[in-house]
């Protein structure tokens, strides 16, 4: 059970129990096609407009499990191609420096209050570092609203991790698309070990695919949008219990121009990214149970 002095995070869906879930990001439009497959939907606020905010609605009444995404990578990817500075150095800007934080804040915090208490959680608009993190989650939680923390481990420190620990019921781990392999393997497995402290502590790694080291390390959810690298990179990737085995030729990719219902429409590249990250998840899902098992004896 999760610590009764924690701050719970909002989301109805939440269940502690039902743990090793893939959430899959991209367009607003194009997760209705996956989310008839794959039930777990990453959407960002940057992602939704007034003309297609009834996805929302449409998705959470289908039964799809829905994690709302801040769009603050977003908002720093275009800081960084506008201004010509890093990644870090953007995401380490306080959010009155980085462009359009104001408009973003105030479409999260509507969103946010519309549709938070509905989905399975959302995360904090982590912009600034450390402390602006801090000031900026205490704005949100005065307005009622119960974000999940993200904690960025290059940057803020491992005691900040055990505050977060000690603080809230889950929390969502940083930094993990722009960190080489074995920076990415070091982090989760200090996380792992780390978190093993605080029973009931839920990890959720963003900007991660799930794989081999996964079925090894105790984290409980990831998101990730490279189930549809058959509609963006040149082929795909096979996997079996989060192994990769290598590309499958070009049929499996879409052609640029081709009906989007055709058998070589990008809606059937949606498709069976969808599947391969269903059966994906389930593959984790089973590994886990195994160990679970060799541990209890």
């Amino acid at each position: 059970m999760t610590k009764k002095t924690t701050k719970t995070t909002a989301g109805e869906q939440f269940d502690i129990n039902k743990k090793y879930l893939h959430f899959v990001a991209g367009p607003a439009g194009c997760l209705e096609t996956l989310l008839t497959v794959h039930g777990h939907g990453l959407i960002a606020i940057n992602e939704l407009r007034e003309s297609n905010l009834h996805l929302m609605s449409r998705y959470l009444n289908a039964g799809a499990v829905v994690l709302i995404d801040s769009g603050i990578f977003a908002l720093v990817a275009d800081h960084h191609r506008k201004h010509r500075v890093s990644m870090n150095e953007a995401l380490s800007l306080a959010p009155h420096e980085i462009d359009g934080f104001d408009d973003l804040y105030k479409m999260y915090v509507a969103i946010c209050k519309e549709f938070g208490d509905k989905c399975w959680g959302y995360i904090e608009l982590d912009q600034g570092g450390r402390e602006n993190k801090i000031r900026t989650r205490a704005r949100l939680e005065k307005l009622g609203l119960r974000p999940i923390p993200v904690y960025h481990p290059q940057h803020d420190g491992w005691d900040y991790f055990d505050h977060l620990a000690k603080n809230y019921d889950r929390i969502c781990i940083g930094e993990m698309v722009q960190s080489d392999r074995f920076t990415k393997l070091r982090l989760i497995a200090t996380v792992a070990e780390r978190k093993k402290k605080y029973p009931g502590l839920w990890i959720h790694l963003l900007g991660f695919t799930p794989n081999a080291w996964l079925n090894a390390y105790d984290i409980e959810s990831c998101d990730s949008s490279t189930w549809s690298a058959t509609t963006r990179w040149a082929g795909y990737i096979a996997k079996a219990a989060g192994q990769s085995l290598g590309h499958l030729n070009r049929d499996f990719q879409y052609m640029l121009g081709a009906d989007v219902d055709a058998d070589n429409g990008h809606r059937k590249g949606w498709r069976h990214g969808a599947y391969a990250v269903h059966f994906q998840e389930c593959n984790w899902r089973a590994a886990r149970r195994e160990v679970e098992k060799l541990e209890a004896k």
